[in-house]
């Protein structure tokens, strides 16, 4: 093999590879790790008024005594829901999907219930909801 020839195929092999990994960097992009943060959100008392209360990105409910916290995620795609007051349901603007306010699942193409969040209250009446984002 002569050098000019060496030169050639040793550039076409570096091109090949460098394309290879062009191709291959979005599968291998998709397939890494993400590393998960939680994000604490508070609502303090005079935040907790009303039936149904938002903040970044959680719903905040009271029925009876009883708080609970979800997400404001659709289970199908994953758009921020709406609270509709009128009929107390939460409603997907992207596809329609319909939740009443347990969270329970009631039509459309989302077939689980929305996630419940975990929340821990304070003895000074504060509630900090716990997400992962």
């Amino acid at each position: 093999m002569e050098r000019r020839e060496f030169i050639g195929k040793g550039i076409k092999r570096i091109f090949y590879a460098i394309g290879a990994i062009i191709l291959a960097y979005p599968a291998f992009s998709f397939m890494k790790f993400r590393k998960s943060r939680k994000k604490r959100i508070i609502f303090h008392p005079d935040e907790q008024t009303s039936i149904v209360n938002f903040k970044k990105g959680v719903f905040l409910l009271r029925q009876g005594s009883e708080n609970y916290a979800l997400s404001d995620r659709c289970t199908h795609l994953g758009c921020s829901l709406n609270y509709d007051p009128v009929s107390q349901r939460f409603s997907c603007p992207c596809h329609g999907s319909v939740f009443d306010v347990t969270g329970k699942w009631l039509s459309g193409p989302a077939k689980k219930d929305l996630y419940r969040v975990p929340m821990t209250k304070k003895a000074n009446g504060d509630i900090i909801v716990t997400i992962t984002l």
